[in-house]
């Protein structure tokens, strides 16, 4: 069972050497969370950084990609994939013949991939895991930042709030981010399923 320690600091990478020299290992062989930064103030500001860390064997991009390769086997689907370090997350790439069905229905089996994905690896790897396929989710935040926009103007206009149809996390994120560009509108997430309404109003 790997084993994980707190460390702080008043900055990242000095609460990662702290933790290397705890475990006795380069820093590069460090996974770590962020669990909060706090700024204090003694007649200045300074930062402290909280992490949770523990030692890496090297082993966990393998066992994801091994996790990875037996379900698509296992759902018999002929895709393929590629694993590659992002900043603050892992990104899991899907390409090949049937990347229509995981794309069907609005990406309901790429988002389901991710949350089991993130459900059992991503304290493992010390990151989210991103998963991509086809550009789908590059094309459908520019689809959904174009919308909210559209929206929010209407909204402005007439005053009347507009409400967006169910959409997943990823997508609900977009669309927050989007209308909090506004200083006078605010968007308000309802529901209690896995997806849920947005509904853009004036504040």
């Amino acid at each position: 069972m790997t084993i994980k320690k707190e460390f702080s600091s008043n900055s990242l990478k000095e609460a990662i050497a702290l933790a290397a020299l705890e475990f006795n290992t380069d820093e590069d062989n460090i996974k770590y969370e962020i669990i909060t930064e706090k700024t204090r103030y003694f007649g200045h500001s300074q930062r402290e950084i909280y992490i949770k860390a523990w030692p890496s064997d090297g082993t966990e991009e393998s066992q994801l990609s091994g996790f990875i390769n037996k379900m698509l086997r296992d759902m018999g689907m002929e895709l393929k994939f590629s694993v590659s370090d992002g900043k603050g997350f892992v990104k899991v790439d899907f390409n090949g013949d049937d990347y229509r069905l995981m794309l069907y229905k609005n990406g309901n089996l790429l988002n389901a991939v991710q949350y089991l994905l993130n459900r059992l690896f991503s304290d493992v790897m010390g990151k989210k895991i991103y998963c991509e396929c086809q550009k789908f989710r590059k094309n459908r935040e520019v689809e959904l930042t174009q919308l909210a926009h559209r929206y929010a103007k209407d909204v402005k206009r007439n005053g009347r709030a507009v409400s967006l149809k169910e959409l997943n996390p990823f997508e609900r994120r977009i669309v927050h981010m989007t209308i909090n560009k506004y200083s006078d509108l605010e968007s308000v997430s309802s529901g209690d399923s896995f997806t849920k309404v947005i509904t853009i109003r004036k504040k």
